[in-house]
This record gives structure tokens, C-alpha cells and sequence, in this order.
């Protein structure tokens, strides 16, 4: 599978490409079944360099922003991952308007997978009074990214891909008591639980040819 990922310089983005590296390892070794099917990657980044030593067949540098360097990024892409991160200005339309020029881009070359990593910091994707006591402070302090995921969700459900989100409560780099293929995401918002950026990279790899998790909200 060709896979485009689109903030691969972030966590999630970078536990996603050595995952598909391994992946591709197994496949191109004969190892048998389990191993999962080879992946070739696209990395669409802003700086090359951030990526560090982080495995991709091909990379392509520019903003989200940017029509041209989006386009040539989903060109002969078979899927696409959308695990952009707001850090410094939480003002900025990165959710809304990235996730709008690479749908764009998706719909030009006809590609119609798209997986986005999002979180479920804000209703109806937070459940249980711990969830709802966090998430509503969350969105006090970060009310312009709560509005930007929320444009984000409209650009991405009336679109013409086959769409998955994926809601995260809490990623960690920490090791966690899950065992190491975490099993498939729920369909319906649950209380706070932790996983590490690599056990999402696995759960993004195993939805990402299945059409049950089409036109989904999913919690890993």
C-alpha cells in the first residue's frame, strides 16, 4: 500500500512510518502471515530535518497549506493520514484548513481513504464525569483548537473520501500494561485510556484497508 502521511514529523506521524517500515521489512522477507502488507510512505513535512532518522520512501517538504507540495504528496497514494498537531500558536487554522487542501488534493488524484488521528477532548466523544471534568477543561484553556477540531470533523465527514477518525484519550511514549497489537478501536466514546504512540500507529495500520471503520468515529 502507498500511504501518505501528513504531519510526519510528530509523534504519531513518526511511530506510523517505522511501523510501516517494519511492516514492509516482514512483507519483503517472506515471514509469513502476521506480518502485515509492505508499505511504501510518503512523509509530508514543513522541515526534512525534524524527522530525524525516521524511515519514509519518499518525503515531501512544505506547509499544509500549500496546494502544490499537498498535490504532489497524495500523488499514486493508495491512503492517506492526517496526524497534524497544534504546539506553539494554537490560533492558527492548521485542523481546518490543512485537512481542507488535502481533501482537496485527495478528491483531484481520486483517492478516497483518508484516517485522521483527532482526540475526544470535546462532546459527544468524551464519556464518564472523570472524561467530562477534563474535557471541559480542556476546552476552557484550548477553546481555539476545540473550534478547530470541530471544523475539522464537518470538512472530513461531508467529504467525499472513506473517512475514519480515530479519537485518542491519552497517548504517551511510557510502555503500557496493553499487550502489543492493541485490539480494533471502539465504535463509542469511553472513559480516559492510555496508549502509546506506537500501539495507534498499529491500530491506524489495521483499519486502514477494513471498510467496516468507513465513515466511522472510532476510540482507540
Amino acid at each position: 500500500m502507498n500511504l501518505t502521511v501528513f504531519g510526519a514529523s510528530g509523534r504519531t506521524g513518526q511511530a506510523l512510518l517505522h511501523l510501516a517500515r517494519e511492516h514492509d521489512h516482514g512483507h519483503g522477507q517472506g515471514q509469513g502471515q502476521g506480518q502485515g502488507q509492505g508499505h511504501r510512505t510518503t512523509a509530508h513535512v514543513r522541515d526534512a530535518a525534524r524527522l530525524g532518522d525516521t524511515p519514509a520512501t519518499r518525503v515531501v517538504t512544505g506547509s499544509v497549506f500549500d496546494t502544490v507540495s499537498v498535490t504532489e504528496a497524495v500523488r499514486d497514494a493508495d491512503a492517506v493520514v492526517i496526524a497534524l498537531g497544534l504546539h506553539r500558536d494554537r490560533t492558527t487554522a492548521l485542523y481546518s484548513r490543512g485537512t481542507a487542501t488535502v481533501v482537496g488534493a485527495m478528491r483531484q488524484h481520486g483517492i478516497r481513504r483518508l484516517v485522521v488521528v483527532s482526540e475526544a477532548a470535546y462532546p459527544p466523544h468524551a464519556r464518564g464525569p472523570l472524561a467530562h471534568t477534563a474535557a471541559a477543561l480542556y476546552r476552557l484553556a484550548n477553546a481555539p483548537a476545540v473550534r478547530e477540531r470541530r471544523l475539522q470533523d464537518s470538512i472530513v465527514t461531508i467529504s467525499h473520501t472513506d473517512w475514519t477518525i480515530l479519537r485518542p484519550t491519552l497517548l504517551t511514549h511510557r510502555p503500557s500494561r496493553r499487550p502489543p497489537s492493541p485490539p480494533a478501536p471502539r465504535p463509542r466514546a469511553h472513559t480516559f485510556s492510555r496508549l502509546t504512540y506506537r500501539q495507534l500507529a498499529a491500530q491506524i495500520l489495521d483499519i486502514l484497508d477494513d471498510p467496516a471503520t468507513y465513515h466511522r468515529n472510532l476510540y482507540p
